[in-house]
């Protein structure tokens, strides 16, 4: 989904660039207007990164890639509109589909209708059977590289892929694909790849487009070549497809090519009513054509801005192609082995799988699934997911701490009425065994427990929906938080993690702690479901995993670190934990350690731009962090004892709350720009206004120049007595009300002003 481009107008050839559209490991992607034209489409320009060494090689490549491309005319495919290799960044211009990904699409919104499957599978029948009859191989067809309009599919990256992703591949005798949606001739390398291959991908896209899961799903890299190399889809997946859809996608995973059916018979079998998409895909549809026009209208504007980086695509399982690895790392060539004697096909599959994960061991040469920021990985503001079930509008979701990036900040429609639970009025309820973190999904409540388990509360009422308990309980540890993404709740226990419906509280599935540990943290985000396991009886401190958020059951990658502790923060493609003296940061790819910061603990760890935020409760300051290098930049407010989290948001104010006043500070150069001597307090941030919620009140006051706005809303006729008249730890903002939980069960709900 495009975001605004901030700084000075930028340009690639003849087009405007107006918003980010994602980035990878060899360019960027940009939504763009040809300059003085209008009228003219929207494109998405994909630009060569400014570091990578472009040989006289590369440009040839890219340049036939163009022409090929620029050969295919399909209604069912995103056209090449215009592109230059001689430039000093090679660019191509692309017609811009102002929708959702089938990725992203399933990932919100669940698996998609039958009909709207075999619809989906006609058109990219058809698409295929265009880009072959101009002579080109897509070679990299999944769910990332299918997007939906509002009138039917769209296929991309035909014949491009090869370009950016073949040039520094194929040319060592590697393999381009996409773990899960490759067909068994991808291992023996590009030159076994023919026009069938294309449609045993597809066959493995409808089939991940009607179940959620890819016919050759498994939790190891390992399995899924070894799958592949026999074509042995599984069959429980396989059952899962509506009937009609079974034959024809079984069909299309023949291990031979020349058993699977051709486009055009595909289009025969799968003809039925024209495309159309569930509600949850035209509210997504909705999303990204607004946050085009929020683009464009930035760029008319042209208020200058600080540079900020590339915004990256939302993280959903099987992301698009970007341009390049997905690891981020080096790619380092396998040579190619010398000529060997004539083998039989099966022979050569099985020797490609053992190419295929050398080379993912020691390069990941080809195309994994991208992890990259994430929707709830935005630095203001809420993030819209699907509602309680697929197909149904989305429910705006309110997290913890205001959004993914822990900041506090909640965004402008805190205090848009229109975000109000409907039907709302101010109510108490009382939550047996305490309260911990809450989180507002739509119309619902979900509030933790303090070890665990959670609540779900109707938001204009406090009527309780339903509650699940903890999944084990381990004394003395503190597992609060839930989430909420997709219409899954992800409820914590020391035991391991309950994912249930939204709607109903009903078990979808459980992932247990490994034998010797306890959940410790826990956060979802993108589409990832990152977990904390500490072990109790040993030296071995922490294990943190990465697990698919749909299943759970399916490990990513898995790491240690020492005692780390508290709620995992993910930003910016990084996952921060804090120890008792250690800072860590992670890739939320390949898990691997990318910086530590010794000598600090954070209490409180926030995101804000390019920056990280460290503060410890009674401790004096807040530390500023490079989010990259965790390399300290300056300590703000160094003389304030810190009583309370800090929060930094939209208008880049740093408000602290101190023993004896709150202040606000320029978060780029540390300068107090005002402080009012306001004792107690928790901050909340609305855009241009700072919440103050107190022990009986919540205060308005202005970010630019402090003060307080209006006389506080008091929340009398609430048993104040049973939560011991302190301030609320956790607070929410959202429809001009707040939402409180205290940890002796308490929760609430009144104005906030």
């Amino acid at each position: 989904m495009p975001e605004p481009l901030a700084g000075p107008p930028r340009t690639a050839g003849p087009y405007r660039l107006l918003g980010a559209l994602g980035s990878g490991g060899m360019g960027e992607v940009y939504l763009a207007r040809r300059t003085g034209a209008a009228a003219a489409g929207l494109v998405a320009v994909k630009t060569v990164r400014q570091d990578l060494d472009l040989t006289p090689e590369f440009r040839t490549r890219f340049r036939r890639e163009i022409d090929s491309a620029r050969a295919v005319r399909s209604p069912y495919a995103a056209a090449l509109v215009d592109g230059d290799a001689e430039a000093a960044l090679p660019w191509l211009a692309t017609e811009y589909v102002a929708g959702p990904s089938l990725a992203e699409a399933v990932a919100r919104t669940g698996p998609l209708p039958a009909e709207a499957v075999r619809a989906l599978g006609a058109a990219l029948a058809r698409a295929l059977a265009d880009v072959h009859a101009a002579r080109v191989l897509h070679r990299d067809l999944k769910p990332g590289n299918v997007l939906l309009a509002a009138d039917g599919p769209r296929l991309i990256d035909f014949g491009i892929a090869q370009a950016f992703d073949a040039t520094a591949l194929t040319t060592a005798g590697l393999v381009v694909g996409t773990p899960g949606f490759m067909a068994p001739e991808h291992l023996e390398g590009s030159r076994a790849v023919v026009a069938a291959t294309d449609v045993f991908c597809l066959g493995a896209v409808l089939c991940f487009a009607a179940t959620g899961r890819g016919p050759f799903d498994d939790q190891e890299l390992a399995a899924v070549v070894y799958r592949i190399s026999r074509a042995d889809a599984d069959p429980a997946t396989l059952a899962a497809l509506p009937g009609g859809l079974r034959e024809t996608v079984t069909a299309c995973l023949a291990l031979d090519p020349a058993d699977r059916p051709a486009p055009q018979d595909l289009v025969a079998r799968l003809a039925g009513p024209p495309c159309v998409w569930p509600d949850g895909v035209r509210a997504l549809l909705a999303e990204h054509e607004e946050a085009a026009r929020r683009c464009e209208a930035a760029a008319e504007a042209a208020v200058p801005a600080a540079p900020q980086r590339p915004v990256r695509p939302p993280l959903v399982p099987h992301a698009p192609t970007q341009l390049g690895n997905a690891s981020g790392v080096p790619m380092q060539p396998v040579q190619p082995a010398p000529p060997a004697p004539r083998r039989s096909r099966r022979k050569a599959v099985l020797a490609g799988a053992v190419a295929f994960l050398a080379a993912a061991a020691i390069g990941v040469a080809v195309a994994l699934p991208q992890f990259t920021k994430g929707t709830d990985g935005k630095d203001s503001g809420a993030e819209a997911v699907s509602a309680a079930s697929p197909g149904a509008a989305p429910a705006r979701v309110v997290p913890p701490y205001g959004n993914g990036a822990h900041n506090g900040e909640f965004g402008r429609a805190a205090r848009e009425r229109s975000t109000r639970p409907a039907g709302w009025s101010p109510w108490n309820a009382k939550l047996p065994g305490g309260a911990g973190v809450c989180v507002l999904a739509g119309e619902t409540l979900v509030c933790g427990g303090p070890q665990g388990g959670a609540t779900a509360l109707r938001a204009a009422t406090g009527r309780t929906l339903w509650s699940v308990p903890a999944l084990g309980k381990v004394p003395g540890a503190r597992v609060d938080t839930p989430a909420v993404a997709g219409g899954t709740v992800y409820v914590p226990g020391s035991g391991g993690v309950t994912a249930v419906d939204l709607a109903t509280g009903k078990e979808q599935w459980v992932l247990k702690a490994p034998s010797g540990t306890f959940l410790n943290g826990m956060e979802v985000s993108g589409g990832i479901l990152y977990v904390v396991w500490f072990a109790a009886e040993d030296e071995s401190g922490a294990r943190i995993a990465a697990h698919r958020a749909d299943t759970g059951h399916e490990r990513l990658w898995q790491t240690t670190a020492g005692d780390v502790n508290g709620h995992p923060l993910v930003h910016d493609g990084r996952l921060y934990l804090s120890s008792a003296s250690t800072v860590h940061a992670f890739d939320i790819r390949s898990g691997k350690e990318a910086a530590r910061r010794p000598g600090l603990m954070c209490g409180f760890l926030l995101a804000h731009k390019d920056a990280l935020f460290c503060a410890l409760a009674l401790h004096q300051g807040v530390t500023v962090l490079d989010a990259r290098t965790l390399e300290q930049r300056k300590v703000i407010a160094p003389g304030t004892t810190v009583a309370a989290a800090p929060v930094v948001g939209d208008r880049n104010v740093l408000v602290v709350q101190g023993e004896r006043e709150l202040a606000g500070y320029d978060a780029g150069s540390g300068e107090q720009l005002w402080a009012d001597p306001v004792q107690d307090g928790r901050p909340l941030l609305t855009g241009d206004r700072a919440l103050i919620v107190t022990v009986d009140r919540v205060y308005a006051y202005g970010l630019d120049r402090g003060g307080q706005q209006g006389d506080g809303k008091s929340y009398s006729g609430h048993p104040w007595s049973s939560s011991g008249a302190s301030i609320p730890p956790h607070a929410l903002a959202a429809g001009q009300v707040v939402f409180l939980a205290y940890r002796d069960g308490t929760v609430l709900s009144g104005y906030a002003p």
